[in-house]
């Protein structure tokens, strides 16, 4: 990876300057293209604080009559966030065929961190399976959660040399019918150097809003012959603050078997104030957190980062830049300036 190492120092500094440049870009901008592959956006319709009242033909559990369910714009706000930062949250819930292609950089001013790689991810929707059944074949199958474990904004984004061919399975047991949520569960071989691995991964994500808050609940369980046992825990609490802004307090808890780093587990709070501009740009100001448990529970990083995420020339390429600074227990809280930059392609076939 020595020749894209060099590409991703040259698409750094014009990058830097889309950031700076960003109070020129915020103008309005034109709807995207009604074509079959196209970003999903749910736009706002009406008054912007009247909730829609729940489908109870759809949401006629006991919990959600209890609590008042509705579906409120922290909701819906938090799903178009996702949706254009094509968050995890948005992925393994609902069956359909998308492919996403992505070649991103990291470039930190002491060079410990430095890293550049190209990853692939192509699920189909298969016909005749009553929406059941997805194929999946990528070289990013851990995608991992919101925060970095080096202090960074983004997934601990690694080199992967394997690639794992498999299939998503959605509800087969029937389980959404008697408990609120989603259910799918994820299982594929592994191929590289040497001999071929097997995974699976069943997960489950609950969301329930309030008057005004909305909060998330994701639960995923992996098992891998190589690493063992993992899990990853999320709960976000949302809040829409207007039109244009939203607030999330996000946390993580990881824990990994065969963890190479440290015993114990990985708690990562952090919080996200989204500034979205139009259908085609929006930033992140982030606050981020890791702890570790062991030796003691004490914080290893914090980190501050803008993130500006930019759809240009189609409606499925994107640019992504985020600028950061990162203090880590073991450089003695020396702040350490760090970019990344992503440019990616996101192609997502709705169904009419």
């Amino acid at each position: 990876m020595k020749n894209t190492g060099y590409i991703s120092r040259v698409l750094l500094p014009p990058l830097t300057l889309l950031l700076i440049g960003l109070p020129v870009t915020v103008a309005a901008q034109s709807p995207d293209s009604d074509s079959d592959i196209e970003v999903e956006e749910v736009k706002p319709r009406g008054d912007f604080w009247k909730y829609e009242e729940l489908d109870t033909e759809k949401h006629d559990d006991a919990v959600s009559k209890s609590l008042g369910y509705v579906l409120n714009k922290s909701h819906q706000f938090a799903n178009w966030v996702d949706g254009f930062f094509d968050d995890d949250r948005t992925r393994g819930i609902k069956n359909t065929t998308r492919l996403k292609l992505s070649y991103w950089g990291f470039f930190d001013q002491d060079d410990q961190y430095n890293d550049d790689d190209f990853s692939f991810n192509l699920r189909v929707k298969l016909p005749r399976a009553q929406k059941k059944v997805q194929f999946i074949i990528t070289n990013d199958p851990d995608e991992e959660l919101s925060s970095s474990r080096s202090g960074g904004v983004f997934p601990e984004q690694k080199q992967t040399e394997e690639t794992t061919v498999g299939f998503r399975f959605f509800d087969l047991a029937g389980l959404e019918s008697k408990i609120p949520g989603k259910f799918s569960t994820a299982m594929g071989v592994g191929f590289s150097s040497g001999d071929p691995t097997f995974r699976i991964e069943p997960r489950y994500i609950y969301t329930h809003d309030f008057d005004i808050w909305s909060t998330t609940f994701l639960q995923k369980i992996r098992w891998h012959t190589r690493d063992g046992w993992s899990l990853e825990s999320r709960l976000d609490f949302d809040r829409a603050l207007s039109e244009k802004y939203f607030l999330r307090f996000n946390n993580e808890i990881y824990w990994e078997e065969k963890e190479e780093d440290f015993d114990g587990y990985e708690f990562r709070p952090r919080v996200i104030l989204s500034r979205r501009f139009s259908n085609k740009q929006a930033l992140l100001y982030e606050w981020n957190n890791l702890f570790r448990s062991e030796p003691s529970f004490d914080l290893h990083t914090t980190a501050l980062a803008l993130r500006y995420r930019r759809q240009v020339w189609k409606p499925w390429f994107f640019v992504e830049v985020a600028p950061q600074y990162a203090f880590r227990n073991e450089d003695d809280w020396d702040p350490s300036a760090g970019l990344f930059a992503k440019v990616e392609v996101l192609l997502k076939k709705t169904d009419k």
